[in-house]
Parts: C-alpha cells; structure tokens; sequence
C-alpha cells in the first residue's frame, strides 16, 4: 500500500505541476490591456474609415457630426451612437498572430481590412486599427492596432460598423412640408 500510495503522490505532483505549465504557456496568448481604444469620446473630432477604393470622414464640431464631401446626407444619430458605445468599449480577447506575413490570413493586411482612424481637434491620429472578419468565429473581429504586428479577436463582431458608405453613416433629410398660409 505505501508504494502505491507514493506512486499517486507522485502522479499528482506531475499533474499539478503540468497544469501550471500550461496554464503559464496559454497565459501568452492573452492580451496584456484589454481595452483596444484607451481614449474619450470627448476627445475625437474626426473619424476615416477606407476599405478597398471607398472612404469616409465625418467631422464632429461641437455640437453634431457631418459627412465631409456629402453636403446633402446628415448623420444618422442611433448609428453614430451605437459605433461609439460598441466601438470604445471593445476589448481584445486572445492573440490570434505576431506575424506579419499572416495579416492578409487574418484579413488585417492593406488591401483586405477596413481601415479606422480617430483624430483629434488638431487633426492628431489619437488611434488607428485595421480590422478584418474572423472566419474562425462569427461573433468577434480581427483587428490589427496600429503599426503593430499583432492580430487579436475582439470581444465583439464589429466589421459591419466600420463600414466606408457615407450612405451608412448618413441619410438625405428631407425638408418639412411647410403648411401654405390661407387667406383671410
């Protein structure tokens, strides 16, 4: 019975101890920051979004936000909305890459992914990704951070939202039927 009893000791330490050691290994993986954007939304006065041929820019001037070069859409305010709280509370999940060659893989190389870019009141990049579909998992993005190599998932699917249309982000408003004055 001692001998066996000794066998399962052992057993046991070398099970820990490989627990840890994975755990240590799978630990790498994780991203060190969550978050993706460490910046206030008070802080962006304009935003790019460019994929393939097609881009975007809207400006924020204070008070509204506009399309530059689309005189005739005005800003869809639920969809600027809903970009901002989906897009600045956006984390990062795991690493899917460190390697560059990979980017077009993961649809996060120039030509493939949707480029967005936050700058600020001087025009400043106070942030600019890549981001491209994850066709391991249909509920998360990859996304590329800056000049970084990189690759993560995000913690949401957010390749539609960072969409280049500025009939997306923009509708043409039409001028309220104004009642013709009757005579008296």
């Amino acid at each position: 019975m001692g001998k066996e009893m000794r066998w399962m000791a052992v057993l046991l330490v070398v099970l820990v101890a490989g627990y840890f050691i994975n755990s240590f290994q799978q630990g790498k993986y994780n991203a060190s920051s969550d978050r993706i954007f460490n910046i206030d939304q008070s802080d962006i006065f304009s935003l790019e979004i460019s994929k393939d041929n097609e881009s975007v820019k809207l400006s924020f001037d204070g008070e509204s936000w506009e399309i530059l070069d689309h005189d005739s859409l005005t800003v869809k305010a639920n969809t600027i909305n809903s970009f901002f709280s989906t897009i600045l509370a956006l984390e990062k999940t795991s690493l899917v890459s460190k390697n560059p060659v990979n980017w077009k893989k993961f649809m996060v190389d120039d030509s493939s992914g949707a480029k967005l870019k936050f700058l600020d009141f001087e025009s400043k990049v106070l942030s600019e990704v890549v981001v491209g579909r994850s066709n391991a998992e249909w509920s998360s993005s990859n996304i590329r951070i800056g000049d970084g190599p990189e690759v993560y998932h995000t913690s949401e699917n957010i390749s539609w939202q960072i969409n280049p249309s500025p009939t997306y982000w923009g509708e043409v408003v039409q001028a309220d039927s104004i009642p013709s004055e009757t005579k008296e």
